[in-house]
């Protein structure tokens, strides 16, 4: 570093302490804004992080074959929504790395009242999702057990041990029926899970549908599984399995950010304020150093370099003053209103504790000390236009 940014530095330095209350109410200012900045992202940080462990730990695993049929967002291909299971993955069901699930659109009757529902067939003794299927055992002559969610319990108002009939088609586009019996209602935090679904053992779904050796998806447990794709199955990679959730999130971020952009923006403006003050106030020490040396862009320099050091105070007071704040809602979370978890996101149904991502934080850091440095650099642009001779006599 050369002798002269060296003395910039210092004189900047010594200009915000000699300039006391109103270099420490800017600081303040700044320091409650990234607080509140860095609060915000990790409130949001932590709700995607949450939501993407409880589907991959419910739903995804590590990784999901789709029959090429089915289409989640068209309804209409539900009911051929299914493959035959490729040769080479029996192996591996029969090892239980590999999860075969079958989809049917369904009408179910609970307390003679009609709900449209998908019914979803699931080997009980699968052990890679955390969905209770081993509650799908023993079943009895007639009746089939099933596990429902507990939001789909309240909206049906069934309880364990109620019966209840669904019909749904087979393949030969014949209705038939099944009665079922509600063997558990699970916890479940995957609304996709939950919400207007019936699960069963796939052999019973298989036999009422007389659709043998079928799937809709294939749950992988190793990533490694993804060479089974073929021309019935294709690969669901992470980017696209979740792709809707980062673009949700992104989205309600953006929109909760706006009382924050105000924020930035009342903290630039002091900021500006400050600067255009001090290059009023100080003609005479703009006009001292001009004479003493200094170049204009070097001034320039100086007056700039103090918008910085404004930014790296508030970072360093934002710490012992952001800390109890952090910490709070790191051990205690952030407590959801009731109803939430009926949104049909994951992430909803437990208080969100708050895990804040360091690089994102240094991101946001950086942002407001270049934001900082450039509303500082505005005002100081007019040093170039005086005269140090008029300077030095304060005009």
């Amino acid at each position: 570093m050369a002798r002269w940014q060296v003395m910039i530095i210092r004189l900047a330095f010594r200009n915000i302490i000699g300039s006391g209350w109103r270099s420490l109410i800017n600081v303040l200012i700044l320091a409650l804004v990234l607080i509140g900045l860095i609060w915000a992202e990790g409130m949001w940080f932590s709700w995607l992080n949450l939501a993407k462990t409880q589907q991959k730990q419910w739903e995804y695993a590590a990784g999901i074959l789709r029959a090429r049929s089915f289409d989640p967002l068209d309804t209409f291909s539900w009911e051929k929504g299914y493959a035959a299971i490729p040769e080479q993955a029996q192996k591996y069901i029969e090892a239980g790395s590999l999860i075969p699930v079958l989809f049917s659109p369904a009408v179910i009757y609970p307390g003679g009242r009609m709900q449209s529902a998908v019914v979803k067939g699931i080997p009980a003794s699968q052990q890679i999702l955390r969905i209770p299927s081993q509650g799908l055992n023993g079943q009895e002559e007639y009746l089939v057990p099933a596990i429902i969610g507990k939001a789909m319990a309240r909206n049906t108002k069934l309880q364990v041990g109620d019966t209840f009939t669904a019909r749904l088609k087979n393949s030969d586009d014949a209705y038939d029926a099944l009665e079922l019996q509600v063997a558990q209602i699970m916890n479940c935090p995957v609304p996709s899970l939950d919400i207007g679904t019936v699960w069963i053992d796939l052999d019973s779904l298989r036999k009422i549908k007389q659709l043998p050796e079928v799937a809709t998806i294939m749950v992988m447990q190793s990533p490694g599984l993804a060479r089974l794709a073929n021309q019935d199955f294709r690969h669901i990679d992470e980017k696209e399995f979740f792709s809707d959730l980062n673009q949700m999130v992104k989205t309600k971020a953006a929109g909760q950010m706006m009382p924050f952009s105000m924020l930035i923006f009342l903290a630039m403006l002091a900021i500006f304020d400050t600067q255009a003050l001090a290059i009023f106030k100080r003609r005479k020490e703009i006009g001292m150093l001009s004479a003493l040396g200094m170049t204009k862009g070097q001034i320039i320099i100086l007056f700039t370099t103090e918008g910085v050091l404004y930014m790296l105070f508030a970072a360093l007071a934002a710490l012992p003053l952001g800390f109890p704040l952090f910490y709070y809602f790191f051990a205690h979370g952030l407590a959801l209103p009731p109803g939430y978890d009926s949104f049909g996101i994951a992430g909803f149904d437990e208080p969100l504790k708050f895990h804040y991502s360091i690089p994102l934080t240094l991101a946001t850091v950086l942002f407001l000390v270049v934001l900082t440095a450039v509303v500082s650099w505005l005002p100081a642009r007019r040093i170039a236009r005086l005269k140090p001779t008029e300077a030095l006599r304060g005009r």
